[in-house]
C-alpha cells in the first residue's frame, strides 16, 4: 500500500486512524440527529437494494469504518469482509462484532488487495466524496467494479444534486471551496466500461444532502 494511494488528505487521515477519531465518528451515529436519519436512509436503501439482489455468498464492505453496517450486511451473505485504510477503524469493528463469518483487512479503497471479481458484491459508502480529485474519484470506482463478481453498491456526492448547486453559489459569490462530486452520468458510463449496469440510484435526501445511493449490477447477471 502506498502513500500516493491513501484515500484523503494526510489531517483526516491522521484523525481517522487515531483512537480518538474512531471513537467520536462512531459516537456521532449515536448522538447527532442527521447522522441517525442519514442511517436510517441508507439502510431502508440497503433492505431495497438487497431485495432485488437476494442472499450472496461473499460481501466486501469498504471502507467499513467501526461496523455501523456491519450486522445488516452479514445477514444477507455467508461471508463477510470488512476492510478499511484506518487499522484502529478496523480493530474497533472486530472488537465489537462476532468473528464468524467475517474477516479483516486493513486496505485502501484504491489499490484494493483481492483479485478480480473475488467478491459477489462489493460495497463503499461515505468514502467518494472525502477524495480530493477526479481522478482518484474514478478510480475508486474502477477498483470497486474490478472486484464485485456481481454487484456493487456505492455511494458519491451528486454534481447535479441541488446541495452542490448551493455550494456552488457559495463557491463563485463567498470563495468557499468546492465539494468534490461526481456527475451522475459518469459514474455510468464508467460501470458500463466495468460491464456494469445502473439498476437503482436513489439521493439520499432531496434536501440537505447531495449523497447519490446506487446499485449496479453486472450486465447478463441483471
Amino acid at each position: 500500500m502506498t502513500n500516493l494511494h491513501a484515500p484523503m488528505g494526510q489531517t483526516k487521515l491522521q484523525n481517522y486512524n487515531s483512537t480518538r477519531g474512531a471513537e467520536s465518528y462512531k459516537a456521532d451515529y449515536r448522538n447527532k440527529l442527521h447522522r441517525r436519519w442519514s442511517d436510517k436512509r441508507e439502510r431502508a436503501l440497503l433492505h431495497r437494494y438487497f431485495a432485488r439482489v437476494g442472499k450472496v455468498d461473499s460481501i466486501l464492505d469498504l471502507p467499513c469504518g467501526h461496523g455501523r453496517l456491519a450486522d445488516l450486511l452479514h445477514s444477507h451473505c455467508k461471508r463477510l469482509t470488512e476492510a478499511d485504510w484506518s487499522f484502529t477503524m478496523v480493530s474497533l469493528n472486530q472488537r465489537d462484532h462476532d468473528v464468524t463469518g467475517r474477516h479483516y483487512v486493513r486496505a485502501s479503497a484504491l489499490e484494493i488487495p483481492f483479485p478480480d471479481r473475488s467478491h459477489d458484491l462489493v460495497l463503499s459508502f461515505r468514502l467518494s466524496h472525502h477524495l480530493e480529485t477526479q481522478e482518484l474519484r474514478e478510480r475508486h470506482l474502477r477498483e470497486l467494479f474490478r472486484v464485485a463478481d456481481q454487484h456493487v453498491i456505492v455511494t458519491w456526492f451528486s454534481a447535479t444534486s441541488l446541495k452542490n448547486m448551493l455550494r456552488q453559489l457559495r463557491v463563485r459569490l463567498a470563495g468557499k471551496k468546492p465539494k468534490n462530486v461526481l456527475r451522475n452520468d459518469r459514474v455510468r458510463a464508467i460501470a458500463a466500461e466495468c460491464g456494469f449496469t445502473q439498476v437503482e440510484a436513489k439521493p439520499l435526501f432531496l434536501i440537505g444532502s447531495g449523497h447519490m445511493l446506487a446499485l449496479f449490477t453486472r450486465r447478463g447477471d441483471a
